[in-house]
């Protein structure tokens, strides 16, 4: 698993914004293969994304192993994104053929980065985990994305 640091740009996206009338957080499937989500950077929505990207992945037969590195990466890159971000944090998620594409984005434009994290620290492992479970990764500041390729019976590639 390495990491990319070229920039990933996703095709143009529909995005569903909150407005003062809406619940805090906006959740929507914008095609068939995609789902986005745009929400506050409130820590209650980590637990939220990481039930919507289970139950998106269900949609097309993911499951198991693979299934949970893509909810625990989705975890991390929310966290991070809601603890080191600025404004409105967006996931969207793609099943594109075999391949599972996860891009967070917040308004913050230094790119996240893979550390090392001591023994006795309580924080800092995130990337290292997106690192380890995805099969590529890369942040461009405002977005940071990962891959999941697998093959055409739900496993990892």
């Amino acid at each position: 698993m390495s990491q990319s640091t070229t920039s990933h740009s996703c095709p143009e996206r529909a995005v569903e914004r909150c407005t003062p009338s809406c619940p805090r957080k906006a959740v929507a499937p914008i095609e068939a293969d995609a789902f986005q989500a745009a929400f506050k950077p409130d820590p209650s929505a980590v637990a939220n994304m990481r039930d919507s990207t289970a139950a998106f992945l269900r949609r097309f037969g993911l499951s198991g192993r693979l299934a949970s590195s893509v909810v625990l990466v989705v975890s991390e890159l929310v966290t991070n994104a809601i603890k080191h971000g600025h404004g409105e944090v967006e996931l969207e998620i793609r099943v594109v053929g075999g391949t599972i594409l996860v891009s967070v984005t917040d308004e913050n434009p230094a790119p996240a980065v893979l550390r090392q994290a001591g023994p006795d620290d309580t924080s800092g492992r995130g990337m290292a985990l997106v690192d380890a479970y995805s099969d590529k990764w890369g942040s461009s500041g405002e977005e940071t994305w990962c891959e999941f390729r697998y093959d055409t019976a739900g496993s990892a590639a």
